[in-house]
C-alpha cells in the first residue's frame, strides 16, 4: 500500500544549500509526526476526520506551517536562554564588545525566512485555488440560511424531511453522494451566517442580498456536522444540521423519494416541517417563551397585536403569518421572522397548519377530519400513479398572500 507521503510533493526539491537542509529537516519532522497521513496522532489530535478530497492536503500546509513555526520557537528560545546564561555579566569580567555589523548573519536571518514565506504561501495558494474553484459538472443544491436553521433544496425541487437529535435539539439531515462534486449556492433571508463543516476544512459566509458558492468532493461515507461559525443571534449555537455521505445509488434512491410527501401522513409530515424549516429555531410546541410565539394552544385563541389590533389565530391567521409574517406582530415579539412565500406546497401548508392545531384542544376534532380527508387523497394518488399512463397531480406551491 503507498502512504500519502509517497504522493505528497517536496517544496524544498529545488532550494539550495543550507535553506535546503533546514527545510528537509522541518519536512522529515511533518512526516515523522504523521501530519501528511489521514491517521497520524498529529492530525488525530488536531484534527477531526478528513473527509473531503481538499480535506488532508489542508492539514498537510496548516501542519508544515506548525512544524516549522515550532522548530524555529524551540531553536531561537533555547538559544536566548543559552546566551542569557553564557554571556551574562560577571564580577572583574570586563564587558565584551558586539560585532557591529555581519552581512553573512543578516542574508541567514532574512533569507531563511523568505524561503520559508514563499514555500508556505506557494503551498498554501495551490490549496485554496483547489478549495474555492467548483469543478465544471458539479451538481448544485440550493441553501438558504435564516435564523436559525438550514433549508438545502436539491436539483429536483425536493427538500429533506429527514431529522436527527444534535446536542438537545432536531435538525435536519441533508444526504450528498460519495466521489462526485457537490455545488452549494447560498444565501442568507436575514444576517450573516457562515456555512461550516468541520470534516471538509471549509467555512464560507453566507449573506443577504448576493450568492455565495461553496464545493466540496465528499471522499468518506458517513455523517458529519455542519455548523454556522458566524454569530446570528441568540440561538447561533444551535443552527446545526448533519451531513450524511452515502455511495450514489443510494444518494439516487434517497433523491428521488424527496418529491413524494405522500409518505408522510398529513400531521407526520407537519411534525417534520417543523423541524426541516427551522421552525423550532424560534417556535416551541410545550409553551416555553422563545424569539416567537409558543405554538402550543396558539390556535382559535386572541392575540394582542404590536399596532392595538386583536386577532383570532384562526386558520387564515396561521397562514397568512407563515407567508407575510410581518403582516401582524405579536405584542412582545420582534419582526424577524422571514417569509415563506414560494417555499412550501399547499399541502405541505397545510401540514403545518394541522400540526399547529393538533397543538390546541380547540383543533382536535379538525386535525381528525383534516387526517382522513388527506389520507383519501393521498390514496388516490397512490393509485393513480400506479396505473399506467395516469398522470399524478403535482403539488403546485403554495398560492401567494398580499401583506394587508
Amino acid at each position: 500500500m503507498v502512504t500519502r507521503m509517497a504522493t505528497t510533493p517536496n517544496p524544498t526539491r529545488n532550494l539550495p544549500g543550507a535553506p535546503a537542509r533546514l527545510l528537509g529537516a522541518a519536512a522529515a519532522a511533518l512526516a515523522s509526526s504523521g501530519a501528511c497521513a489521514d491517521q497520524g496522532p498529529v492530525s488525530r489530535l488536531l484534527f477531526p476526520k478528513s473527509a473531503a478530497t481538499y480535506a488532508s492536503d489542508n492539514d498537510d500546509v496548516m501542519l508544515f506551517v506548525f512544524w516549522v513555526s515550532l522548530f524555529f520557537f524551540v531553536l531561537l528560545m533555547g538559544l536566548m536562554a543559552y546566551w542569557a546564561v553564557r554571556y551574562r555579566r560577571r564580577p572583574g569580567v570586563p564587558q565584551q564588545r558586539s560585532p557591529s555589523h555581519s552581512l553573512a548573519l543578516e542574508l541567514l536571518w532574512s533569507g531563511i525566512p523568505l524561503i520559508l514565506c514563499c514555500v508556505m504561501f506557494w503551498w498554501g495558494f495551490k490549496i485554496y485555488m483547489h478549495m474555492h474553484v467548483t469543478p465544471a459538472k458539479a451538481e448544485v443544491v440550493n441553501v438558504t440560511a435564516k435564523k436559525w436553521a438550514w433549508t438545502w433544496e436539491y436539483g429536483n425541487g425536493g427538500s429533506s424531511t429527514e431529522t436527527v437529535r444534535l446536542a438537545d435539539k432536531e435538525s435536519p439531515v441533508y444526504v450528498v453522494p460519495q466521489g462526485r462534486p457537490i455545488k452549494l449556492l447560498m444565501h442568507s433571508q436575514d444576517v450573516i451566517h457562515s456555512l461550516y463543516i468541520p470534516a471538509f476544512r471549509k467555512k464560507i459566509d453566507v449573506m443577504p442580498n448576493r450568492y455565495t458558492t461553496y464545493w466540496f468532493n465528499a471522499t468518506e461515507p458517513g455523517d458529519y456536522n455542519l455548523f454556522c461559525a458566524e454569530y446570528c443571534g441568540d440561538q447561533h449555537s444551535q443552527m446545526m444540521a448533519l451531513i450524511q455521505v452515502k455511495p450514489e445509488a443510494e444518494y439516487q434512491a434517497w433523491l428521488a423519494e424527496l418529491v413524494n410527501t405522500d409518505r408522510f401522513s398529513l400531521l407526520d409530515l407537519g411534525k417534520k416541517l417543523y423541524i426541516t424549516k427551522g421552525c423550532n429555531a424560534c417556535h416551541s410546541v410545550d409553551g416555553s417563551a422563545g424569539t416567537g410565539p409558543s405554538w402550543k394552544g396558539i390556535y382559535m385563541k386572541e392575540h394582542e397585536m404590536t399596532d392595538g389590533a386583536r386577532l383570532t389565530a384562526d386558520e387564515n391567521y396561521i397562514r397568512e403569518s407563515i407567508l407575510v409574517p410581518a403582516a401582524h406582530i405579536v405584542k412582545g415579539f420582534a419582526n424577524q421572522m422571514p417569509s415563506f412565500q414560494g417555499q412550501l406546497k399547499d399541502r405541505e401548508l397545510g401540514a403545518l397548519i394541522t400540526y399547529i392545531k393538533s397543538l390546541s384542544d380547540n383543533g382536535k376534532d379538525e386535525v381528525d377530519r383534516a387526517v382522513k380527508q388527506d389520507d383519501a387523497e393521498r390514496e388516490e394518488r397512490m393509485k393513480s400513479k400506479g396505473k399506467p399512463n395516469a398522470a399524478a397531480p403535482q403539488d403546485a406551491p403554495a398560492a401567494p398572500v398580499a401583506a394587508r
